[in-house]
């Protein structure tokens, strides 16, 4: 066992707890509300790919019976108590259950113009769900909560976050959470294979993180709050695919490979911030240094309804601890 002297405090503190990736997950999200009072911390972060990608209908067969397919498999919801549970797991793991008749999930499946408008409305009306939730456990509260969408999230997601009365929108701004601290956001990221809402190459990347240091006062003392890690810092490392969108393995295990963007990277060499706070790469849950800047990704499995977070203790001119968090 190893012992040390602690460290000194230089002065007020920033307590944040960040977390990413949640994804849709009504109990992660919840859980990131909670956190505030769970750990001790005065400032929330939510970083992007807020809202999930998938809707399950559930649809309705009569006599009270009830019909979906889910995971791969058939399922029959014969009681009342069987469709509410089946429709908080499903939330749970970021999924949009949507109960209807069986001929308006036939018309349904026949136009994916339907299917665009039923996803977005779920979405839509989950978000605003979920911060009248955060409304009313912040209201009267001192603790800050921040929060930005990913690359995966629709840009009308920003208007719904602006909309709250206690989340303060943070993408492709600089805010100040304390005397000592800017923070800098950006949802995007380089190209994926996905084509997502939000990605461009990294030539562009580097122009929109760019037009936000330009307006920073302190860089050195900031927070950069990039959805994408850098490149290459083993925080961006995760499965590699083949021309196919499938999973390369070898001797059975799944080929690893960084995936971060190298504008991220050049930007915090050059700047050399306080902090990184990252995510995008679900599984590259860590921490990595460039540098002077301390860069974090706490990794997701919000689909197991498991938040990740990382809790970090900022002093006026160093970040003083932080830790992982899961629950």
């Amino acid at each position: 066992m190893a012992f040390g002297r602690k460290k000194k405090s230089t002065g007020p503190q920033t307590k944040i707890f960040f977390c990413s990736d949640v994804h849709g997950s009504t109990v992660c999200f919840r859980k990131f509300i909670n956190a505030a009072q769970f750990y001790g911390a005065d400032t929330l972060i939510l970083g992007g790919d807020v809202t999930g990608k998938m809707v399950v209908p559930v649809a309705h067969q009569g006599g009270g019976k009830y019909r979906t397919h889910f995971a791969g498999t058939d399922h029959e919801l014969e009681t009342e108590k069987e469709v509410a549970d089946f429709v908080k797991k499903t939330e749970n793991m970021g999924l949009y259950p949507a109960i209807m008749e069986e001929d308006e999930f036939l018309a349904i499946r026949s136009s994916q113009e339907s299917q665009d408008e039923l996803f977005s409305k779920l979405m839509f009306d989950r978000l605003r769900e979920w911060t009248a939730y955060a409304d009313e456990k912040l209201s009267g509260t001192e603790i800050r909560a921040f929060a930005a969408p990913g690359n995966d999230d629709l840009f009308e997601v920003d208007e719904i976050l602006d909309e709250s009365e206690s989340i303060e929108l943070l993408e492709m701004r600089v805010h100040r959470i304390s005397d000592q601290h800017e923070i800098i956001t950006s949802g995007w990221t380089n190209r994926t294979p996905w084509d997502t809402e939000r990605e461009c190459s990294e030539e562009e990347l580097a122009e929109r993180l760019k037009s936000m240091i330009d307006q920073v006062e302190d860089v050195e003392h900031t927070i950069f709050n990039l959805h994408v890690p850098p490149h290459n810092s083993k925080i961006d490392s995760c499965p590699k695919l083949d021309d196919d969108m499938q999973v390369i393995y070898s001797v059975g295990n799944p080929v690893m490979a960084p995936a971060g963007s190298t504008a991220v990277r050049a930007a915090i060499e050059e700047h050399q911030p306080m902090l990184g706070l990252h995510g995008h790469i679900h599984e590259g849950r860590g921490e990595t240094t460039i540098g002077r800047t301390l860069c974090i990704n706490p990794g997701s499995v919000y689909s197991e309804g498991i938040l990740n977070g990382a809790l970090i203790t900022l002093e006026a001119d160093r970040v003083r601890d932080y830790q992982f968090t899961q629950g």
